[in-house]
């Protein structure tokens, strides 16, 4: 145990007076603290910026001179606030083209006739004009209604029941909302980096000082099974102590700068599903996906005599690593259930990449965590003897690079 420590805690030292946890600690944490800005900042300026400011500076050029559609004007300067409309002349078409080149804030509204109805043409200077063509359809055709309905003899109260919009609500059968989608998926892809990043600062930490010749008196302190372990638990704590503390600021900023009222598409931001129970499974997750892929870069680490040939000895964990996470993110991503979700789940590989996803949208039982967390166990249990006894023997191998398969049968 003794060498487990001395071995943790010179790893565990090395690692956070790196720059690099240093630098990325710093731009996770302001990365987070701009994501949770941006809805204070949307809400402040949708309160500063009215209709009629967003439209301020528009000309409109109201053409329609068979009296088409009566009151055709006045609806527009009704459903666009701020905006100035003017009566034009189709004479006078082209001079209004003209103001385009000095202003390419007109619009020119044409009515006309075709098949006995209204026809509206709306000419901008380009596609980038912020006045749609469909609100400015919508206000129009809605007052050409109103003007049959009377013409036909219909009251104000059955033309008003004409143009009644019925309230709706967009609701859900399961648990899953877009706040639980976002961040779900922001996890995934968050967890899946961590596990990535932490794992070959493992492989890294052992290459540099097997190449160094460092590890020469490591062994020495140390049995090769305790370094291994003493390195993986040094780097996780590094890890859990980065990732918790991105995930602990995140929640403050969330609470702090997002405004309860703030809607995404319409809808709410809900963080009902981001109970304890749920980051706690969550951290324990990226704790168990770490280690599994830890005790294989390790592995990598230790095979390599030069520092030059460690990406492609770490080729092999890292294509188990994207394909598993791949796997996840798409049954995630896609709400894909069935055989395809419970296979990402269980798969000891896959599963710290879409547990979190599941669990914040409610879309995995008490058995399925039951199930994916005890095969992750047992396969870290696994990978974690075979990786020993690998990496006992290619530790202090600095000649010809040796299969593996030769090395775990290499007598100790």
């Amino acid at each position: 145990m003794n060498q487990i420590k001395t071995i943790f805690a010179y790893t565990f030292r090395d690692a956070v007076r790196k720059k690099a946890f240093k630098i990325s600690t710093v731009i996770m944490l302001l990365l987070v603290l701009v994501l949770t800005l941006l809805p204070k900042v949307i809400s402040a300026l949708s309160e500063e910026d009215t209709e009629a400011a967003f439209y301020e500076g528009y000309t409109i050029y109201y053409i329609d001179d068979q009296n088409l559609i009566d009151g055709g004007l006045n609806a527009l300067v009704a459903i666009l606030p701020g905006i100035t409309v003017n009566s034009g002349e189709q004479v006078k078409f082209d001079e209004y083209k003209v103001e385009f080149e000095e202003d390419k804030n007109t619009i020119i509204v044409t009515v006309t006739e075709k098949d006995k109805l209204p026809f509206i043409t709306v000419t901008a200077a380009n596609f980038m004009s912020q006045i749609s063509p469909e609100i400015i359809t919508e206000a129009l055709s809605k007052t050409y209604t109103v003007n049959s309905l009377k013409a036909m003899g219909l009251d104000e109260t059955a033309v008003a029941i004409s143009q009644i919009q019925l309230n709706y609500n967009y609701d859900f059968v399961g648990n899953m909302n877009i706040s639980g989608y976002s961040v779900g998926i922001l996890l995934t892809m968050l967890i899946f980096f961590a596990i990535y990043y932490y794992g070959y600062g493992v492989s890294m930490s052992v290459a540099t000082e097997k190449t160094s010749r460092v590890m020469e008196t490591l062994v020495v302190s140390a049995k090769p099974s305790r370094i291994l372990i003493g390195k993986c638990l040094a780097m996780g704590a590094v890890g859990l102590l980065q990732f918790s503390s991105i995930i602990a600021f995140a929640a403050i900023c969330i609470k702090a700068f997002i405004p309860d009222d703030f809607t995404i598409m319409g809808m709410p931001i809900s963080f009902s599903a981001f109970t304890p129970q749920s980051a706690i499974l969550i951290i324990l997750y990226f704790i168990l996906g770490y280690s599994l892929y830890a005790v294989l870069n390790s592995v990598c680490g230790a095979s390599v005599s030069k520092i030059e040939d460690l990406n492609s000895a770490m080729m092999p964990v890292m294509l188990i690593a994207l394909i598993s996470f791949y796997f996840g993110y798409v049954s995630a991503a896609t709400g894909a259930g069935g055989t395809l979700a419970k296979i990402a789940m269980y798969l000891p590989f896959s599963s710290p990449f879409i547990m979190p996803f599941q669990l914040l949208n409610g879309n995995v039982g008490v058995l399925d965590v039951i199930i994916s967390i005890i095969l992750m166990v047992i396969f870290i249990i696994f990978f974690t003897l075979i990786s020993i006894r690998i990496y006992s023997a290619s530790v202090l191998n600095y000649g010809k690079k040796q299969k593996l398969w030769i090395l775990y049968k290499t007598k100790l």
